[in-house]
């Protein structure tokens, strides 16, 4: 005769929960090779600026920041160094501490 199948259920003890994390990774894996490309142009950008301008965009910095935080949240998930969930899932990451120094053009007389 035909066994009952046997239904999904979370609830049960022998589920394993890196089954439900597996979507997740992969969908922050994706988000993460997208933001890379991005950072990857706002460094030839920056280059740009340093080039020509001498310093380079404060506000680039800047969001180049962001974007590398962000990555930074998305791997600690992806290597099991944390169980926070990326955003949309927690807030945003907060500005990176590490200090970039930028000069500043003076005019001599």
């Amino acid at each position: 005769m035909i066994n009952k199948l046997k239904k999904f259920n979370i609830s049960k003890p022998n589920f394993n929960p890196a089954l439900l994390r597996l979507p997740y990774m992969i969908a922050f894996g994706v988000i993460a090779y997208i933001f890379i490309w991005p950072l990857l142009a706002l460094s030839v950008i920056q280059f740009g600026f340093q080039l020509f301008e001498g310093i380079p965009n404060a506000r680039l910095v800047s969001l180049a920041n962001q974007i590398i935080a962000y990555l930074l949240q998305i791997f600690d998930y992806i290597s099991y160094k944390t169980d926070q969930k990326p955003f949309p899932f927690s807030s945003l990451p907060s500005k990176t501490n590490t200090k970039t120094k930028t000069k500043t053009k003076t005019k001599t007389n």
